[in-house]
């Protein structure tokens, strides 16, 4: 053993000795490409919520030396909805720098997926620089909370001898006829009912005013939490024309008078069946009548 270790310790120590010797052909050192070399921070910003009064949307980009001022020419590939500035400027003195996307176009609760680049291979180094950052923005509702208000669900909460009406908070959307129905449902009501709780649960129904102004809409169903002959078969409160295709039971769904709105959903059990749009739900607005005394 003791002469194998020997016998590679001198072959190190040859290896030094050649390198250490091996000054006519030294290895080429590194230098940058320019005295820019630009970066972007992020080479993916994804699901990027923007409140629906933003009028831009800042991406972060960096340099590796700040001495002078220098502007690097930019690309995108958004064609609609988000605006990129043809260029951005790094000021004297600073490292980093601020492009500012013009999202004034974009319309709230639609997703919006590009890439923004660096246009000049000049102002970077290809070997050590994020050249481009991939975005997914959307601009997010603002919800502002209207009061409490009530939920009756002739299937899910009533009984022969109640009927069941919950206290809900109601948010709208700031500046849209766009609403939610908060924690509409628990296990203690949905017991009451007589029925066995468990499956999927919506916290909130999501809900939006037709340009009609009467009529009313959701996206695809909800699931108040209750289950039919078993564990993992859900009932659900579909919108009738996501289910059926026709919109014949849709016009149910709406306004009755200033503050109460009615919702008939198409109840359903995928692939076994349904009862149909008989068993309707309605919301009192805060500032409402007492659904008790109304229905």
């Amino acid at each position: 053993m003791k002469k194998i270790f020997k016998a590679l310790s001198s072959i190190a120590a040859a290896v030094l000795l050649v390198s250490a010797c091996n000054v006519e052909h030294p290895m080429p050192t590194y230098s940058p490409v320019n005295s820019c070399e630009v970066s972007f921070v992020q080479s993916t910003l994804v699901n990027q919520e923007i409140l629906d009064t933003s009028p831009t949307f800042d991406v972060l980009l960096s340099r590796n030396t700040s001495s002078e001022a220098t502007t690097v020419a930019v690309k995108s590939t958004f064609t609609s909805g988000v605006v990129c500035p043809a260029s951005v400027t790094f000021n004297a003195g600073e490292s980093t720098a601020v492009l500012s996307l013009d999202i004034t176009a974009m319309e709230v609760g639609k997703s919006y997926k590009g890439t923004v680049s660096l246009a000049d291979s000049a102002s970077f180094n290809a070997n050590i620089a994020v050249a481009s950052a991939t975005l997914t923005l959307a601009k997010a509702y603002t919800w502002v909370s209207l009061g409490e208000g009530e939920w009756f669900d002739n299937l899910a909460l009533m009984t022969s001898t109640d009927y069941g009406i919950r206290k809900v908070e109601v948010l709208k959307a700031n500046n849209f006829d766009r609403y939610r129905i908060m924690n509409p449902y628990n296990d203690a009501a949905i017991a009451a009912a007589g029925w066995e709780p468990g499956g999927a649960r919506n916290s909130y129904i999501e809900f939006w005013v037709l340009e009609n102004g009467v009529n009313v809409a959701w996206s695809g169903w909800w699931c108040p939490g209750i289950l039919y002959q078993g564990a993992g078969t859900d009932i659900k409160a579909y919108y009738p024309s996501y289910l059926t295709g026709s919109t014949a039971e849709d016009v149910k769904s709406k306004f009755y008078e200033e503050k109460v709105i009615g919702f008939y959903p198409y109840w359903y059990i995928d692939g076994l069946g349904g009862f149909g749009t008989k068993y309707p739900c309605f919301l009192s607005l805060p500032g409402g009548p007492a659904l008790e005394s109304w229905l």
